[in-house]
């Protein structure tokens, strides 16, 4: 069970999700967001947590697999930080924000993959679905979920190899309320002095891919090129056939 109490005495946000809604279980908690968002467009300031999803969503249409009472499984709404033109720096900004909260809770170091993957030694601990709406202003559905206390052969067999917990880094038990507390207060302190040259930079030395080979749609066709770095938009930037693009 995750104890709304707790996690609520470790929260010190001012800026988004003061209002917790806790389901002991639940389909998908973007779904969830998407369903109060559309019984009422003023909706915001909410952050939905499930102690069991059973209908997870990852990027590209894929599942989020998770383990009920082990992980974090959350969605909250957050509202345009950026402008148009940097749009993309959102992407950046919640896992900078993961990354800084596990570190101040755990001591752990952990890295980042293009976008928003949350890694520890190319094994996979947390992803985060972007999704966004506008109605008279745009607001984004953050999904995110992190292997807290699961074990690599609790996932699916062709998972097993590619993902790792917390507890299975850490060698002992997680309490997974702090923990999300601990994210949450970095993002609302990275929200209060916005910084995209701060984001970028921190997500940059957080990398696990920098000047590696990486595979990326081009045209909707995958290739191959090296990943270089992020500019000032929040775009990565990739080597491909002796041209960056």
């Amino acid at each position: 069970m995750f104890f709304v109490s707790l996690f609520e005495s470790f929260l010190k946000v001012k800026n988004f999700s003061q209002k917790v809604i806790y389901y002991p279980a639940i389909d998908s908690t973007n779904q969830e967001v998407w369903s109060l968002y559309s019984a009422n467009h003023d909706i915001n300031n909410i952050v939905i947590i499930a102690d069991n999803q059973k209908n997870g969503k990852g990027r590209n249409n894929n599942t989020w697999h998770s383990k009920p009472g082990s992980g974090i499984t959350c969605s909250f709404i957050l509202r345009e930080l950026f402008s148009k033109e940097q749009f993309n720096l959102h992407a950046l900004l919640i896992p900078v924000a993961v990354i800084k909260g596990i570190k101040n809770f755990l001591s752990i170091d952990v890295s980042v993959k293009w976008p928003n993957d949350i890694m520890y030694k190319n094994k996979k601990i947390g992803g985060i679905l972007i999704e966004s709406k506008t109605h008279k202003k745009t607001i984004l559905n953050i999904g995110l979920g992190i292997n807290v206390n699961e074990f690599s052969n609790e996932f699916p067999i062709e998972l097993q190899n590619k993902v790792i917990s917390l507890q299975e880094i850490f060698g002992r038990p997680i309490q997974r309320e702090p923990l999300l507390a601990y994210i949450f207060n970095e993002l609302d302190l990275l929200i209060s002095n916005l910084d995209s040259s701060h984001i970028i930079s921190f997500w940059m030395d957080c990398c696990n891919h920098k000047n590696k080979k990486i595979q990326f749609n081009n045209n909707k066709e995958l290739v191959t090129g090296v990943f270089k770095y992020i500019n000032n938009k929040g775009q990565a930037v990739i080597k491909y056939n002796n041209e960056y693009i």
